[in-house]
């Protein structure tokens, strides 16, 4: 076997910082510093009092912190985070920490695959995955401006897609659809980006609820179908065709793997967690994308990349 390209291997320096990041990142989540800092700025004598830890670690694990830009140190020694949607960085790490469980039996700590699974799961996450998708969902808003005015925003969530469009495109009209357990959160996210006219909600399955026929322009699919495999992302597709009108836009936003040495470890790696939450998830290569795409009946596939981290594409295909 040959050995890999010098630029591909790690380090072994590398590695053990990756490991040392991702404890001390798990042990000030666990000492409850990150919930302290999530309501503002605090010094390492207030956190410690606040997490009842030594103070002399407390604020060796805040520079450490600091040194790896997860939180900043102003000029009166106060702390901040500055990365948005960190909760979900470390409630992912408790994920992470039972992979070997994972591994071993097959069978992931979550099912967000089923209905009965993305319910428990994704109320309390979506707003916060909302945040990651931001600069994404922006560059999505430019490229999707002129496609309709009636949009269905399937697994809506927290809409981030669908009010980014309805904000660059004032004309745009979203029905948001998404699972009962989840429909409350949406509402949420898009009455805080004062979207509320301009919004319906269909609470359902995607996988079964009723859609009117030739209803939309433009149908988004943002996040969704690296929860499935190929059979049921095929079903999908082919079910949210008759509600497209006649030479309408399918918008599929998804992370795809670009042949880039460095993203492609973060692809591994966003592949081997989708398995921590779904039975069958995975990150499906283009090709996939276009066959589904073309035997739902959709003309070609067009793909423009929206962002690097996280790695995001949209993939445009008009009915036929």
């Amino acid at each position: 076997m040959s050995a890999l390209p010098v630029a591909e291997v790690p380090s072994l320096q590398s590695l053990a910082d990756a490991v040392s990041t991702a404890h001390v990142v798990e042990a000030a989540a666990e000492l409850g510093l990150i919930d302290h800092l999530s309501t503002g700025p605090r010094d390492a004598s207030e956190l410690a009092h606040a997490c009842t830890t030594d103070l002399a670690m407390t604020a060796l694990l805040l520079d450490t912190l600091a040194a790896l830009g997860v939180v900043r140190r102003d000029t009166s020694s106060r702390y901040e985070l500055t990365v948005d949607g960190l909760p979900l960085v470390t409630g992912a790490a408790r994920g992470w920490s039972r992979l070997v469980d994972v591994v071993r039996s097959g069978e992931p700590l979550a099912k967000a695959d089923t209905a009965e699974g993305a319910s428990a799961l994704y109320p309390d996450v979506v707003p916060l995955l909302s945040a990651m998708f931001t600069p994404a969902a922006r560059r999505a808003a430019q490229l999707l401006a002129g496609s309709g005015v009636d949009v269905l925003d399937v697994g809506a969530g927290a809409a981030p897609w669908s009010t980014a469009l309805a904000t660059y495109s004032p004309g745009v009209r979203v029905t948001a659809l998404d699972l009962p357990a989840v429909v409350a959160s949406t509402r949420r996210a898009v009455d805080a980006a004062d979207l509320g006219d301009r919004f319906e909600y269909l609470a359902g399955d995607a996988f079964t609820c009723r859609l009117h026929p030739a209803a939309y322009d433009l149908v988004l699919l943002g996040n969704i179908c690296h929860l499935f495999d190929e059979a049921h992302n095929r079903a999908l597709l082919q079910r949210l065709r008759p509600a497209v009108r006649p030479g309408g836009l399918l918008a599929i936003i998804d992370v795809l793997a670009p042949p880039a040495p460095g993203v492609q470890r973060s692809i591994s790696l966003y592949a081997l967690g989708l398995r921590l939450r779904t039975s069958r998830g995975t990150v499906h290569p283009l090709a996939g994308y276009e066959a589904w795409t073309s035997d739902a009946g959709f003309g070609p596939v067009q793909v423009e990349p929206l962002s690097a981290t996280p790695p995001l594409s949209l993939l445009a295909c008009r009915k036929l």
